[in-house]
């Protein structure tokens, strides 16, 4: 039960009052007569609010200047009893923030509904500050960057890792346009993304991330990854960051990527002699072979291709990954590329006996394409086309259209679900379930698309179950074709 403490210099008028309480079955602690004795009591009994007269006559401090000293030492709230309504009053009264007014003399019922809404207050402001606290401490405390901006992107709070990811005190930063801490470039695109935010009202992006650079206080750059979200009180708009320092991150990536750069580059020699040997050996420079050993050096030969090619898709990855991959853009003929893929891939078609047929093909075709990327992204597709086909065969066909050549290879599997589509190119994907050996590393698909986006091109597929599938490439043509369109001959 609540504890109420009453205050008021007239014993008699003080002793009603708490009569009245108790028959409200309010719990009375105690009472006082003087600003002085209040102060004293309300220290000793903390009571969870109190009543007291404004103008009170005995002692050095009336009641105002009572509560004042009740509110600030103690934090506990105060309902003022007068029977003086004058401004003057009433307004210094406000100072100390009340929670109500009951005017002498005073009646039971305005007297209940004063108190019990009084108390509810004081539960409600409880509740909101235990929150608070509790939300302060988390965000204070937090590892990650909390930045809370206004709607003019000016920062009006930040935590203790903010100051120690940008070097800047809460003092100094606040007001500061919260785009000053990350690198000019990229602060256009940071506050028209707030802009979009504002202006289509979203507000939850809960899992979306972005990387950016960091703008430190000293003028020292780092890489970050934020999420960004807005939220309104009171018709007021504002922004929360959520940011994190990723140097480390990127340093253990940069490490990994280059101890897969290093091992491939040291695996992909010593392959390339194995299949030499294999070759030599099939061609007889060592003397006669039996069909047996032939069988043999046949399989060898096989699995020496796949980890061949699985250590290549690797490194490509390592490369594309550090962004020292770059694209040799000029002038080719595209046919003359396409044909010594499929040259490259004949021995497959005739191992499972599918057929291959070429629409579009009767016309040269210069592209403005790299012509090692262009050989690898073909082969990449058409090595997965022929890995899950087994019946009928594959089509290429080619088209020029708006200034750029389409090239599809359309094959006669089993086509790809629906769900696995919308995550094809991307790394690490491998068709149906877990990694095959006998089917790579199933990484040609991403490395495809990156090598067709560094030409200037692009890759993407259609497919629906048990009709197959159909990788599509477009290419720029070379300039002096691009004016030119033809129906596909």
């Amino acid at each position: 039960m609540k504890k109420l403490l009453v205050v008021d210099d007239e014993v008699l008028i003080a002793a009603e009052l708490r009569d009245h309480l108790e028959r409200m079955h309010f719990s009375v602690a105690g009472t006082a007569h003087s600003g002085e004795e209040a102060v004293e009591l309300a220290g000793r009994l903390r009571p969870d609010l109190v009543i007291l007269d404004i103008m009170l006559g005995d002692g050095r401090m009336d009641g105002i200047e009572a509560a004042e000293v009740i509110r600030d030492r103690f934090d506990i709230p105060v309902v003022f009893i007068t029977a003086y309504g004058n401004e003057q009053i009433i307004d210094r009264a406000k100072t100390v923030d009340p929670l109500g007014f009951i005017s002498k003399p005073f009646f039971e019922d305005e007297l209940k509904a004063c108190v019990e809404l009084a108390l509810y207050k004081v539960d409600r402001e409880r509740i909101l500050r235990d929150s608070e606290e509790r939300y302060r401490s988390v965000v204070v405390s937090a590892v990650e960057a909390i930045i809370i901006a206004d709607i003019r992107m000016r920062i009006v709070f930040w935590n203790r890792a903010a100051a120690g990811m940008f070097g800047y005190t809460a003092e100094e930063i606040e007001q500061r346009p919260v785009l000053e801490l990350i690198v000019e470039p990229q602060r256009k695109a940071l506050a028209v993304e707030m802009d979009r935010m504002v202006l289509t009202e979203e507000k939850d992006t809960s899992g979306r991330t972005a990387e950016t650079v960091g703008l430190r206080k000293d003028g020292s750059e780092f890489p970050m990854e934020f999420s960004l979200s807005s939220w309104v009180v009171r018709d007021d708009i504002f922004f929360t960051i959520n940011a994190r320092d990723i140097t480390d991150r990127k340093k253990i990536d940069q490490m990994k990527t280059d101890f897969v750069s290093l091992v491939s580059h040291q695996l992909k020699t010593p392959v390339a002699g194995v299949l030499g040997c294999i070759d030599n050996l099939l061609s007889g420079i060592a003397g006669p072979i039996t069909p047996e050993q032939k069988e043999y050096l046949l399989l060898m030969r096989d699995i020496s291709l796949r980890n061949y090619r699985n250590v290549n898709d690797l490194l490509n990855v390592s490369r594309i990954e550090r962004g020292v991959v770059e694209a040799n853009v000029k002038p080719w003929n595209l046919k003359r590329i396409l044909a010594q893929v499929l040259r490259d891939h004949r021995s497959s078609f005739r191992e499972k006996g599918l057929s291959l047929r070429i629409e579009g093909g009767g016309r040269r075709i210069e592209a403005m394409a790299d012509r090692d990327k262009l050989y690898e992204a073909f082969s990449n597709i058409l090595h997965n086309a022929l890995k899950f086909t087994e019946t009928g065969g594959i089509t290429v066909r080619l088209r020029q259209e708006d200034g750029r050549c389409r090239i599809d290879f359309q094959d006669t599997g089993p086509g790809i679900p629906a769900e696995l589509q919308k995550r094809l190119f991307k790394r690490n994907m491998v068709l149906h379930g877990a990694p095959d050996p006998k089917r790579g590393s199933g990484l040609g698909l991403f490395i495809a698309r990156e090598f067709m986006t560094l030409q200037g091109g692009d890759l993407s597929a259609t497919s629906s179950p048990e009709r197959g599938s159909c990788f599509r490439f477009t290419i720029p043509l070379a300039e002096n074709q691009r004016t030119e369109t033809t129906d596909g001959r």
